[in-house]
């Protein structure tokens, strides 16, 4: 029997302008907005609400050292609710914040362990990639394990989760690539996950349509057509978190995030670098079953394949031109390096493997780096 559980968490909120949410949730003195510096000084200073600073904490990806200064530094506040306004690292970040708990990130990261929460929680995103405003899972890098990891809190869902068109126009073009392309790899993994549903299924679908439509308009417009495709872009990402929130992702988040924490890798810029890989593999090992959809679509949006190419090198050349990427020996990653790595995916990502579209060995992981040195 085919059974399925399908899950909407924090109510969806959508607004222009940050000023629009200000007003309309009444944000005042007994809120504490975790954000950066340069956001808060674009959009915040009118605001009566106490402060957080990632900033002050962190240059770079969220560690699990960083984000037990956080919550030394949180516990010595009062709120009512976190407002966290940022991208996914803010995000994550601020889901381990608001737990009811004085473990640390050790602790609450141990298999179990599930605290409530200590005040309401606002996830408000200012890129277009993880979707996890809409999640409960939180990724920190563990640097002395050498690899990221992610756990979900069920008190880290959001009541509310916020999109505001205007916010999406603070990031550089980079970052904007980066994570519209780790939302595309969410919304193509947990189509083709073996637990993947009917709504899983509608909402990956239309979140990848979304975004290579939004990508052949760069190419054809140029850049200036992103601020106008804001709320395309922002309901991609949303939905392929929503995906996410029910399904996990697989092999090319299993790969990634253990590349991205071994070179200090942006994630959606990890993930973006093993997408058409990991792919064209699926492809060659099963080509008939829920990847012919995706093949179909990228055919669809993009037009038909050169002569002998797969669809997956069509889509491999399309993110080159919107979110170009580096050879993982530019990385520092050396082809020596290969089987290690892959025994490394293997034993800190089972999470993740499971859920791939077929079973990748460590010779086939190997082999995906080995593609891509």
């Amino acid at each position: 029997m085919n059974t399925f559980k399908f899950s909407v968490r924090p109510q969806i909120h959508g607004y222009d302008k940050f000023s629009d949410f200000i007003q309309a949730h009444e944000v005042g003195p007994q809120d504490l907005i975790f954000t950066q510096r340069f956001l808060y000084d674009s959009f915040m200073q009118e605001t009566t609400a106490q402060t957080l600073f990632y900033d002050d904490f962190c240059g770079g990806e969220p560690t699990d050292i960083a984000v037990d200064e956080m919550l030394a530094a949180i516990r010595g506040l009062g709120f009512n609710r976190l407002i966290a306004i940022g991208g996914g690292s803010i995000l994550d970040c601020a889901k381990v914040l608001v737990l009811d708990s004085q473990q640390n990130v050790a602790e609450l990261f141990a298999p179990g362990v599930q605290p409530e929460r200590k005040a309401g929680l606002l996830l408000i995103p200012t890129t277009c990639g993880t979707g996890c405003e809409v999640t409960c899972v939180a990724v920190l890098d563990f640097p002395g394990i050498g690899s990221k990891i992610g756990k979900g809190f069920e008190a880290g869902f959001a009541d509310t989760a916020i999109l505001i068109d205007e916010l999406l126009a603070t990031i550089p073009y980079p970052v904007f690539a980066t994570s519209s392309a780790d939302a595309l790899v969410h919304a193509l993994e947990i189509y083709l996950a073996p637990r993947a549903n009917p709504y899983t299924d509608i909402l990956c679908i239309n979140a990848a349509r979304l975004i290579l439509q939004g990508y052949k308009r760069i190419i054809e417009h140029g850049r200036g057509v992103i601020q106008q495709d804001a709320k395309s872009y922002l309901t991609a990402s949303n939905m392929a978190g929503m995906a996410l929130a029910n399904v996990l992702a697989g092999g090319v988040h299993a790969i990634a995030m253990h590349f991205g924490s071994a070179h200090h890798v942006p994630h959606g810029e990890a993930t973006r670098l093993f997408l058409p890989a990991v792919f064209e593999v699926y492809f060659e090992k099963q080509a008939g079953g829920k990847i012919a959809d995706i093949a179909a679509l990228i055919e669809d949006v993009l037009g038909k394949p050169a002569q002998g190419e797969s669809p997956f090198g069509m889509l491999e050349r399309l993110l080159a031109e919107v979110v170009p990427a580096k050879r993982l020996t530019e990385y520092g990653m050396k082809p020596g390096d290969v089987h290690d790595y892959a025994d490394k995916v293997i034993e800190t990502q089972q999470r993740l493997l499971v859920n791939n579209y077929v079973p990748l060995s460590n010779l086939d992981i190997a082999g995906i780096y080995n593609r891509l040195m």
